[in-house]
């Protein structure tokens, strides 16, 4: 609205629902699981039931990756 208004556009009641109208609907199919397996932003879409499994297979894979140098967190100031 800001930019509308910067552009010397009048908001109207109308306009204004129209604008949040377009990006809901915008915000609701991009919120998608499948918008984002169609662009490949995912590897998979699992069931919600089955995270506590692939939380623990990611948990097991990190325990098992080799520790390629010391980790360190350099210098910590408060």
């Amino acid at each position: 609205m800001a930019a509308l208004k910067s552009r010397g556009e009048k908001i109207t009641p109308a306009k204004e629902k129209e604008l949040l109208d377009r990006i809901t609907k915008s915000y609701e199919t991009q919120t998608s699981p499948y918008y984002a397996a169609s662009r490949l932003w995912l590897d998979e879409i699992i069931d919600p039931l089955e995270t506590r499994k692939w939380i623990s297979m990611g948990i097991e894979a990190a325990d098992h990756a080799p520790i390629e140098k010391p980790f360190n967190i350099g210098v910590l100031q408060t």
